[in-house]
């Protein structure tokens, strides 16, 4: 464990520094582009923020993500000669899901158009050998039950596209998502770099996690952009498709269950979402403010402190989850350090500079 993790560090802290940067520096670019096409959703009614704020942030999400992959990679060539298959797949398949998404943010995409890109995604990862080919044998002697091809194919399907969905639910408040997408990257991270056949995932989730937290320093309360579906359903996806990689497969039979520990809170919300619109005779896909944080905010009145109780959510199932997976308790404290740590300091960043913003007026009045 401690050789791969030495042997990850430079590849995964330039990938996460990369995109970290890249993501901060590419936001007011694309926000002046979003605002000079309109590309602008409007405040009110079932939305939570107010006013007209640009809704194409992904599109920025997306060029440090990629951008941060290579940089990673030239670190460490021979990861891209190892996973090129599996790297290049989900590269794809997230650009397929960014633009799809970019479309239904400007344009607005019908549900069908969108389910059927959604599988074509998945379908890139499936023919590409990024499938759930297996599941933990908790009874027999064997550790694993090989799933038949057919049912292995259905299963990955419909997690990636159900996590897809499920991700672009919890995208309701600002930074909730890329803020749950951070925390969630950086515990997956904190697993993966303990095996020396993890190097896809490793690459895939520090530039993950640095592209969420770039983001997260202009999106967080109030908001100065959006991600959109073209960010959400990118974030989803990679984050469905890297658990499918493999992050976290190791021998210990109880860690199956940590993936879908770190990634519940999009999860529940979908499955709450589900039910309660079913109980009223509803279609699911239907709009409505019946989410986990339109619950919380009408219960705590706050905005920023239902972001804060959802974060702290997901980082307990993070924990939860390294715990599960074995993961030694200075790498996981260490992780937990660090994404406080950074949440908290381009969170504070953004209060800093809304405080300047609102001073601004009043100076130029004096």
């Amino acid at each position: 464990m401690k050789t791969a993790l030495i042997s990850y560090l430079p590849t995964a802290a330039v990938s996460f520094i990369a995109a970290l940067i890249a993501v901060g520096l590419f936001v007011p670019k694309v926000r002046a582009f979003a605002l000079r096409i309109d590309a602008v959703q409007q405040g009110g009614g079932r939305r939570m923020h107010r006013g007209a704020v640009p809704n194409i942030g992904g599109i920025a999400i997306l060029g440090g993500f990629l951008l941060a992959l290579l940089a990673g990679s030239l670190v460490r060539p021979i990861l891209l000669d190892a996973y090129r298959v599996e790297l290049l797949a989900i590269v794809l398949g997230g650009s397929l899901m960014a633009l799809v998404g970019f479309i239904d943010d400007m344009w607005e995409v019908a549900p069908i158009m969108r389910l059927s890109s959604q599988l074509v995604a998945a379908g890139i990862l499936v023919v590409n050998g990024v499938k759930i080919d297996f599941i933990t044998n908790y009874f027999g002697i064997s550790g694993y039950l090989f799933i038949p091809e057919t049912l292995s194919v259905i299963l990955t399907l419909v997690w990636v596209v159900g996590f897809t969905n499920a991700f672009n639910f919890i995208d309701g408040l600002d930074g909730l998502s890329s803020g749950i997408a951070a925390i969630s990257s950086m515990s997956l991270l904190a697993v993966a770099v303990q095996f020396a056949d993890r190097g896809a995932a490793v690459l895939l989730l520090a530039a993950l996690a640095g592209a969420a937290l770039g983001f997260l320093r202009h999106n967080f309360n109030p908001a100065k952009i959006i991600m959109g579906d073209s960010g959400a359903y990118l974030l989803g996806y990679v984050l469905a498709a890297v658990s499918v990689l493999g992050a976290l497969k190791v021998t210990a039979a109880v860690t199956v269950v940590a993936p879908i520990l770190v990634l519940a809170v999009p999860v529940v919300n979908l499955t709450q979402v589900t039910v309660r619109r079913l109980s009223r005779g509803v279609s699911p896909a239907t709009a409505d403010n019946d989410h986990l944080h339109d619950l919380l905010h009408a219960r705590s009145g706050s905005k920023q402190l239902t972001v804060l109780l959802l974060w702290l959510a997901t980082l307990v199932l993070g924990t939860l989850g390294m715990v599960l997976s074995h993961t030694p308790p200075l790498l996981m404290y260490l992780t937990i350090l660090t994404t406080v740590t950074m949440i908290a300091g381009v969170s504070v960043l953004r209060l800093i500079e809304m405080e300047r913003e609102s001073d601004r007026p009043s100076k130029l009045t004096l």
